[in-house]
């Protein structure tokens, strides 16, 4: 299978969306609507969401999405199969997710200096129908490849704690553990994290 991987850009929007629009949750599942937004997503957005009217407010999430690839703050690494995106990685540098602050999330910089750059990974999105194919797997190869290139000290995950179900978009411990991921036990979870640099 002739599966391409290339970081996302301001000039994929349109085939991003469409992605989502009606390829992701295709399977009907309730993440629908998601657009991968929500490490970006604070109390704020959500309050503004609230006082949409009703016919608006599935539109939020999509309009945010645009907003953040156009503006560079939506970042990772889309699959392409036929000229279409079969799958997603939301991966980012970490002080850039709101949600992955020192301040949000200190467990989760534990074993961290300050002065090191870590490339995180928030989500991994295949279409249903692509899955079991090694889209992941290629995904996370280039999010590793991309981390080498770019001075990063790690690569990081936040796979559940537990039995991988589908529905956990962090991808399984297992995956990642088969890349050389080291995983650390934190308070409420598990990170999967790999040094780059020695």
């Amino acid at each position: 299978m002739d599966i391409k991987v290339n970081k996302l850009n301001k000039n994929m929007v349109e085939e991003y969306i469409d992605f989502f629009d009606n390829r992701a949750f295709s399977d009907g599942s309730a993440e629908k609507g998601c657009y991968c937004v929500w490490h970006h997503w604070t109390a704020k957005h959500e309050q503004e969401r609230s006082l949409m009217p009703e016919n608006e407010k599935p539109y939020r999430k999509r309009n945010y999405a645009k907003e953040l690839i156009q503006n560079g703050l939506l970042n990772g690494f889309a699959a392409f199969y036929d000229s279409q995106i079969v799958g997603f990685c939301n991966s980012d540098t970490k002080d850039n997710y709101f949600r992955l602050s020192r301040e949000n999330h200190p467990n989760s910089w534990k074993g961290v200096n300050e002065n090191e750059k870590i490339l995180s990974i928030v989500c991994f999105i295949v279409a249903p129908n692509m899955r079991r194919m090694g889209i992941a797997k290629a995904l996370l190869e280039s999010v590793c490849q991309y981390a080498e290139e770019n001075g990063y000290d790690y690569v990081e995950a936040y796979p559940p704690k537990g039995e991988f179900t589908i529905n956990d978009c962090g991808g399984s411990a297992s995956m990642y553990i088969d890349h050389g991921f080291e995983i650390i036990d934190i308070p409420n979870g598990i990170i999967a994290r790999k040094k780059m640099r020695k």
